[in-house]
């Protein structure tokens, strides 16, 4: 009889033994059913060696300790019996995600769809939220249709080593004097990643922010990645390689040289040119980050899948010597409120359109109330324009959240931000998560962008018009910016659909504020198969109000 028994995908803990001073790192060999072997690192706490392990294939999986350096593991050996579960609901049960056949969208290793819809919580481990706080916002975001939390293992964004508001109540997750990661760090954190997973939530690990490829070198940053990989990898977690990958430990904004580029005519012009001034410190900077991603590659046996997040107006693949590290891009495009609109969706459209293809996602558009703006008006055309312009998903953020602020740290560089309690309140998250159940009742991993099926429609030299994605045949849907994203007014006096054969649709006009169906209508083509859309408010628009609308079209029947 196996010496543990463990359901398909739940992570396992095995208890190896008893640390000494003298023991170096411990790897345990696994053989699978199938004969297949996996390395996975070990990791100390508590006084004792532990490893965890997480399959779904079913049978009589072994281990034993594959480090003959550590005396008193030897010969610790066992079997780990897997078994099947046939509730597919769960997570685990799912599997852990994986690149879909389309190379645009993921899924899990059953091949369940995975629509992304990632929360912001970058300093999601530091004291200032307690473990009760977190399980019951976990929950709540789980409620509201979330399926991704972005969260960072301790090198936070915005912060230097051992700062105050980076401090866990264990501490900082470096230990400076010992030179390696903080055990007793993780242990705290493992309660965290394991309440996400608990509410089906996929943890998105960033394992740094880009600057500390700079302040750390290569071998203390792959102990870094060695450390998450041991705690962490036997769960359906994504790693993301760095937050702002490209971005400096600092920048003296009295410094005469850099004058030109602070005083720039827009962001893009600025941040190209801080670039060309910290040439040489970016280019160091990425050189450990790419030796430090190969070694993530190979250390982690369990084949997460793994990404990179970028700085506004950047292309991810530039930081990279080899592309085939990352299996997706995790774009940042700027907090610019409504400036940020049409640049974000440039930037979609750029990765989009790179090669060789891979899924895409904003991992930081602009979030919800920073700089006193990007309200759930900017976080619905966020959404619905990616998502249309097909992305494999989308990030919601809100200021506040991301650096969990209160009244002891109310701000960091990105200025005073409101409790995080009341930023969870903020509509936009509520309203993306109806947006993703929408999505969820249409075969939207299917969906291909049709931009040609509207007019008017969102094109380069204008980004803020409709956008429009589905199947040939149907379901269709139509996403209509807000009147006053519009350069002209009337735009919305005359909208076409095109391309509708000969059949009837049935039409529904929904709400994204609600999700509610405002009417049902039937669409009828015109011999050359466009329809116009009728009703509305007046002469300057079709649709109820001068808001944004959403249309869906189902095919009705077969040809008339």
């Amino acid at each position: 009889m196996a010496d543990i028994q463990a359901d398909g995908g739940e992570v396992t803990e095995i208890r190896l033994g008893p640390v000494a001073d003298s023991d170096g790192l411990v790897d345990v060999w696994f053989t699978e059913p199938d004969g297949r072997r996996l390395v996975v690192p070990a990791f100390a706490s508590g006084g004792e060696w532990k490893v965890r392990y997480s399959s779904l294939a079913a049978g009589t999986h072994h281990y034993e300790v594959g480090t003959p350096t550590v005396p008193n593991l030897a010969g610790v050996a066992g079997t780990i019996d897997v078994t099947a579960r046939p509730d597919q609901q769960r997570l685990a049960a799912r599997g852990p995600l994986r690149i879909a056949p389309d190379g645009r969208h993921l899924e899990h290793s059953d091949g369940t769809p995975f629509f992304w819809l990632a929360d912001t919580w970058w300093y999601g481990f530091a004291e200032r939220l307690q473990l009760t706080e977190f399980r019951e916002f976990a929950a709540a975001r789980a409620e509201q249709g979330f399926s991704v939390i972005q969260i960072v293992a301790g090198l936070y964004p915005e912060s230097l080593p051992q700062a105050a508001a980076a401090r866990s109540r264990s501490g900082w997750v470096w230990d400076e004097e010992a030179g390696a990661p903080n055990p007793e760090w993780f242990d705290e954190a493992d309660h965290r990643i394991a309440a996400l997973a608990d509410q089906g939530l996929v943890p998105c690990i960033v394992g740094a922010w880009g600057h500390y490829y700079e302040l750390m070198d290569s071998g203390q940053l792959a102990r870094h990645w060695r450390e998450m990989i041991a705690r962490w990898a036997a769960y359906p977690v994504v790693w993301c390689l760095a937050g702002e990958a490209s971005l400096t430990p600092a920048v003296d904004v009295d410094d005469p040289e850099l004058r030109s580029a602070l005083e720039a005519e827009t962001t893009e012009e600025a941040l190209r040119d801080l670039a060309a001034h910290e040439h040489a410190t970016i280019e160091h900077q990425l050189k450990t980050l790419n030796d430090v991603a190969r070694t993530v590659r190979s250390a982690d046996p369990f084949g997460r899948l793994v990404t990179i997040h970028s700085v506004p107006f950047a292309k991810p693949w530039e930081f990279l010597e080899d592309e085939s590290v990352v299996d997706f891009w995790l774009l940042q495009t700027g907090h610019q409120g409504h400036q940020a609109l049409a640049p974000a969706v440039d930037q979609m459209q750029a990765a989009l359109d790179h090669r060789p293809a891979k899924p895409v996602i904003n991992g930081e558009p602009s979030y919800e109330g920073i700089a006193g703006s990007s309200w759930q008006d900017i976080q619905r055309f966020m959404f619905w324009s990616h998502v249309l312009s097909g992305a494999a998903g989308h990030s919601y953020g809100a200021h506040g959240i991301w650096g969990f602020n209160t009244s002891s740290v109310p701000g960091l560089y990105s200025g005073l931000a409101p409790h995080w309690r009341d930023a969870a309140d903020l509509p936009g998250s509520r309203q993306l998560g109806l947006g993703r159940r929408m999505l969820a009742a249409l075969p939207w991993h299917e969906f291909e962008p049709h931009p040609e099926w509207l007019s008017p429609s969102a094109h380069p030299g204008d980004r803020l018009l409709p956008y429009a994605a589905g199947l040939r045949e149907g379901p269709r849907v139509f996403y209509f910016p807000p009147n006053a994203y519009l350069t002209n007014c009337f735009r919305y006096s005359a909208i076409w659909f095109h391309e509708l054969g000969d059949r009837r649709w049935r039409a529904e006009l929904i709400d994204p504020v609600t999700g509610a169906v405002e009417r049902e209508f039937v669409v009828e083509p015109e011999p050359d198969g466009s329809a116009r859309l009728v009703g509305g408010a007046g002469f300057l628009t079709p649709l109820p109000s001068w808001a944004d609308w959403l249309v869906v079209l189902h095919p009705e029947g077969g040809p008339r």
